[in-house]
């Protein structure tokens, strides 16, 4: 089972030396960019790279100033070795898709260049060679001459080892002077996307080739690796599981109740309906019954939390798991008493209550990040996956830490979240909708009509019949319907009312109604929530229509 970064002790295959050539072919295949332009993955490699370097230093920061004790400054943690990891990919990511011509091996770029500065004969290269510890700079130029060039004969420890000997300063010194430097080159690296007039007239940043930086920061990440006792290769490993972790979509988790019978077991297929039953009101139905409570916003603002429920069922949906909706459903596996009470308990509950509203409020924070929204339309949370980062996916995995759903992987969360959000904003759109669960395959689905198999008490009976004109029947059997809803709500058939709602037919007399104004009204007086209506021919020229309307009130 994948725990995340649990411990930084090295596993055995961590500490093999890794081929370059394999991690750069990690990530060509993992580069999601690969449907756009050119340019466009430049820019994005770039902007990736400058915000990872950023995730460094901040990572760097916190054992610098006392994280742990100020002892304990040099002790690498999760989070600096998740940042490195990232900065490489992205450095790999730009060197490939900046020198498409002619591609570029940017160790041994780095290298040559190292190679050339401390072997000058000009006043920085004596500055350089004084500051350097003799022995180890005749080393490196003596190991520098043969340098493979091909990165399918380099592991990153070939660079990484020589690379280290041409460090100026040591230690904490060594560190600061990394993070300096770094944010210096993510600076030259933005010049690149500045115009002719900007670049002549900000100068205070150098413009040199983007080779020429990649190596820059190829040295100092390698150099904080060594500082902190990893290895590159332990770093490109991590990177290489936290990024397959999230994007190896073709093996989800076993179901989590699929040992336990059938008693216990979510269904494996599912369709709930969510009805508005009044103003700022909503109820679930399952198989003709409601499912749970009656749910307001409990809020000041109508930001839709009525429907928030539909969270729960996305987590059914794609991480099979829900304590929340087990309860509901009546499926608690009492079979096994830890289980039980550990995995489908109160506590459970109230995780899965507490990772649904860290969630939503992450999704409103990012919402009021791009700014002013549309007035009177309901707000769409989480865009897509840039709107959700690996760290806040490790916070949330951190939150059901101890519980079965742990086991689940952080791309199954990203689809839960997503989609269960996308259905969300629908709903609150809609006022109203079907959610499809389908386990096996592990889909949720939404469609705005709603019909509830409702065994509740009728709440009003209506009729009417309807004249077919130029033989349009599809046209006399909405109106005949139309009408005998009406009359069953008590509502005379004006014109006004007649377009305050829509009536859409499902089958086997099954209708789906959709009102605003006086018929929403009245539908939310007699807390109506289904709808049947019966058609007969009235001759060959009329057709006649009988409505029931269902309250479970």
């Amino acid at each position: 089972m994948f725990k995340g970064f649990a411990s930084l002790e090295p596993r055995d295959d961590e500490c093999e030396p890794m081929l370059v050539a394999d991690y750069d072919r990690f990530v060509v295949d993992s580069d999601q960019s690969v449907d756009k332009p050119e340019d466009q993955r430049v820019e994005i490699a770039i902007y990736g790279l400058g915000a990872e370097i950023g995730s460094v230093v901040a990572a760097v920061k916190k054992r610098l100033l006392g994280e742990g004790g100020a002892e304990n400054w040099n002790a690498p943690n999760d989070e600096i070795v998740e940042e490195l990891g990232d900065v490489m990919w992205y450095c790999f990511s730009l060197a490939r898709h900046a020198n498409l011509a002619k591609p570029i091996n940017i160790f041994a770029h780095d290298i040559a260049k190292l190679r050339q500065e401390i072997g000058a004969e000009d006043e920085r290269a004596r500055r350089i060679q004084g500051a350097l510890d003799r022995s180890k700079r005749d080393a490196f130029l003596a190991a520098a001459e043969s340098f493979p060039k091909k990165t399918k004969i380099m592991t990153f420890e070939d660079y990484q080892n020589l690379a280290f000997l041409t460090a100026r300063t040591k230690d904490k010194t060594l560190v600061e002077v990394c993070l300096a430097v770094l944010w210096q080159l993510s600076a030259e690296l933005f010049r690149q996307k500045l115009p002719d007039l900007e670049l002549e007239l900000n100068r205070a940043v150098a413009d040199r080739p983007v080779n020429d930086i990649l190596g820059e920061i190829a040295w100092h990440v390698s150099a904080l690796a060594s500082t902190y006792g990893l290895t590159m290769s332990q770093i490109a490993r991590r990177n290489m599981v936290k990024v397959a972790y999230r994007q190896n979509r073709d093996h989800p988790t076993p179901l989590h109740d699929e040992i336990y019978k059938p008693a216990e077991q979510f269904p494996r297929q599912m369709e709930v309906s969510f009805v508005t039953v009044g103003r700022g009101r909503s109820r679930m139905y399952y198989q003709g019954r409601q499912l749970g409570d009656e749910l307001t916003d409990n809020a000041h603002d109508d930001d839709g939390y009525r429907f928030h429920d539909v969270m729960h069922l996305a987590n059914l949906a794609k991480l099979g798991w829900s304590p929340v909706v087990r309860g509901l459903l009546g499926r608690k596996r009492k079979s096994d008493h830890v289980v039980d009470q550990v995995e489908d308990g109160a506590r459970a509950k109230i995780v899965e209550e507490a990772v649904i509203k860290a969630i939503h409020s992450e999704g409103d924070r990012l919402a009021r990040l791009r700014g002013p929204q549309p007035v009177q339309k309901p707000v769409r949370l989480f865009l897509g996956p840039r709107d959700i980062t690996f760290r806040f996916l490790k916070f949330v995995q951190s939150l059901v830490s101890g519980l079965e759903v742990e086991a689940n992987r952080y791309w199954e969360w990203e689809e839960a979240i997503i989609e269960g959000h996308e259905i969300f904003y629908r709903l609150r759109c809609e006022g109203q909708g079907t959610v499809n669960i389908d386990l096996e395959k592990r889909t949720i689905a939404f469609r705005p009509e709603v019909s509830v198999d409702l065994a509740g008490r009728v709440a009003g009976i209506g009729s009417a019949t309807a004249r077919i004109e130029d033989k349009d029947q599809a046209a006399a059997r909405e109106l005949s319907q139309k009408i005998a809803v009406l009359d069953a709500l008590d509502l005379s058939p004006s014109e006004e009312a007649l377009d305050e709602f829509v009536l859409t037919e499902l089958g086997g007399g099954r209708i789906c109604v959709k009102a605003a104004g006086t018929v929403r009204q009245a539908m939310w007086a007699k807390e109506i929530v289904a709808f049947k209506t019966t058609i007969v021919p009235v001759g060959a020229m009329e057709l006649h229509a009988t409505a029931l309307v269902l309250s479970d009130g």
